[in-house]
């Protein structure tokens, strides 16, 4: 179960859907929505999801929504399921039943039939997941956290018992790295029932290249949402200080993403006056990120908590930057220092400081020597413990154990 499915920014969503195809697991998906323009990055997976992926999505009008539930009442009470009308109790379902959300759910998920697992990716999913369990559509619950359903979810409820239905009806509780876990057992979570289980990407479509110095000008390189937790602001107002005082440092630096700050993002560039060697491409397709990405020297992305409370789990785009070869520069942020060993596969950098970073890039830049053992150790890091199949296999060997 997941918001949405499939979706460009959530590979390690897919990834886990794929991974169980691959081990001849049973697996339907129940999302909210999905993003059509996805589909394409599933390749060969395409056909077989497209019939297993079901979605609850409710009408956005309030009228619509109780004419659906009517509709949904009737044609269950005529084939005589009447455990559906149990997804109204609002005693025990709360705001889940008296906004219709749950029912809708529940609806869509009888079309599934019961299931052995119900795994969840994000808190919120979670919660709707340990009522479906209550409702007997699940026998067993396992639930990702994955950072921003604890840090920004948290922030913004007056209620610290949000995630109280987990809790109590989770079987296994999956934070992505050791600093998530500790929040969530900071909030109540039963220490027997959490274990750190990580993202993984699949190491094998990154290809491997030493990085070594060349005539050429430094080529950085950024793929990120344009979301205010990703730092952008601070890597380009880095970027402009290099300038200004490095003048003999040539560079240029790549930026690729969109969202909500776009806007801003470019008017600083345009500010600071380094659109000479700052390009802003937007979104790509894969294709053109990978290239770019091949043929880049050093990669960037100075994390930070935004002021909502939202934070990073671990970043994927550091894993693949890793894993293709390249030194990473980082923020001390969430759990980006369980992946990213400072001076050893990368450098880290207080949060939202700028000279820092700064600092870091034009070490960088006059150490071309340092790149490869840089390199190196961060591709093995990845591999060891970041690699999609080890982290699938260790997934299925916990349903196992849950199931047995």
């Amino acid at each position: 179960m997941s918001s949405m499915f499939p979706m460009t920014s959530q590979t390690f969503v897919m990834q886990h859907v794929t991974g169980l195809l691959d081990n001849d697991y049973d697996v339907n998906v129940l999302a909210h929505r999905g993003m059509e323009a996805a589909w394409e990055s599933l390749g060969y997976y395409q056909e077989p999801l497209k019939s297993r992926v079901w979605y609850y999505q409710a009408p956005l009008n309030k009228i619509n929504r109780i004419k659906g539930i009517l509709s949904q009442t009737i044609h269950h009470l005529a084939s005589g399921n009447l455990n559906y009308l149990k997804s109204m109790n609002i005693m025990r379902f709360g705001k889940s039943s008296v906004n219709l959300n749950l029912p809708y759910i529940y609806n869509t998920a009888l079309t599934i039939q019961p299931v052995d697992i119900l795994h969840c990716h994000f808190g919120h999913n979670g919660v709707f997941g340990a009522y479906l369990k209550r409702l007997g559509f699940a026998k067993k619950l396992v639930v990702t956290f994955h950072g921003h359903d604890v840090s920004a979810a948290l922030q913004n409820t007056t209620s610290k018992n949000i995630y109280r239905p987990v809790f109590e009806e989770a079987d296994l509780i999956l934070p992505v790295s050791e600093f998530w876990k500790k929040k969530l057992l900071d909030i109540g979570a039963p220490e027997s029932r959490v274990f750190v289980h990580r993202v993984g990407i699949d190491v094998s479509q990154f290809s491997y290249r030493e990085r070594v110095a060349s005539s050429r000008p430094l080529k950085i390189i950024t793929t990120a949402r344009f979301v205010e937790k990703k730092g952008l602001s601070y890597a380009i107002q880095a970027v402009a200080q290099v300038k200004k005082e490095h003048p003999n440092i040539k560079f240029d630096y790549d930026i690729i993403g969109e969202g909500p700050l776009s806007e801003e993002i470019g008017c600083l560039v345009t500010s600071l006056e380094i659109s000479d060697c700052v390009k802003l491409h937007g979104a790509l397709p894969h294709g053109e990120v990978q290239k770019l990405l091949a043929d880049a020297d050093v990669f960037i992305l100075p994390s930070i908590k935004a002021s909502n409370g939202d934070q990073e789990g671990i970043p994927v785009s550091l894993m693949e930057a890793m894993a293709s070869g390249m030194p990473v520069l980082s923020t001390l942020h969430s759990g980006i220092p369980e992946l990213v060993d400072d001076g050893v596969s990368g450098y880290l950098v207080p949060e939202r400081d700028v000279s820092a970073l700064a600092q870091k890039i034009a070490y960088l830049a006059e150490r071309p020597e340092s790149w490869s053992k840089l390199g190196q150790a961060g591709r093995a890091k990845v591999e060891q413990d970041y690699n999609k199949e080890h982290q699938n296999n260790l997934l299925i060997g916990m349903y196992h154990n849950i199931i047995d």
